[in-house]
């Protein structure tokens, strides 16, 4: 299943759930959308790894993830490029695609193809 069609399940999913609001609700956020439990055990299925509590960004397109409640990023294709640097980590698709977050700020910033640039508070995507 692509990213895209993953999420967009998510979505779905989490709109015709009818639980109580603290059964529901996980501590995990993608892309804005707060995941409900269900979800993010699907999704950690789905991707084979566990996802950590926080407030994630997520490149559809490109499989990147930006963890910004804690500066963890990664991919889940093999076609990135990862670094480790001694003030921060990111990682590049080779395609324009983008992040690093910076360890002494604790700030991340990313940006993607079409030249959309990113930040905990801020997006002009």
């Amino acid at each position: 299943m692509n990213l895209v069609r993953l999420f967009g399940f998510i979505v779905a999913f989490s709109l015709s759930t009818g639980l109580a609001w603290a059964e529901r609700y996980s501590n995990v956020v993608i892309n804005g959308q707060l995941l409900t439990v269900a979800e993010v055990n699907y999704l950690q299925q789905q991707i084979g790894m566990t996802i950590e509590p926080g407030y994630y960004l997520v490149d559809p397109s490109t499989g990147c993830w930006l963890n910004q409640s804690t500066g963890a990023s990664g991919c889940l294709i093999s076609n990135a490029t990862q670094y480790q640097t001694p003030h921060g980590s990111g990682w590049s698709d080779g395609n324009g695609n983008w992040n690093h977050y910076d360890s002494y700020s604790r700030w991340g910033v990313g940006g993607t193809a079409d030249g959309c640039i990113y930040t905990p508070e801020w997006s002009n995507c």
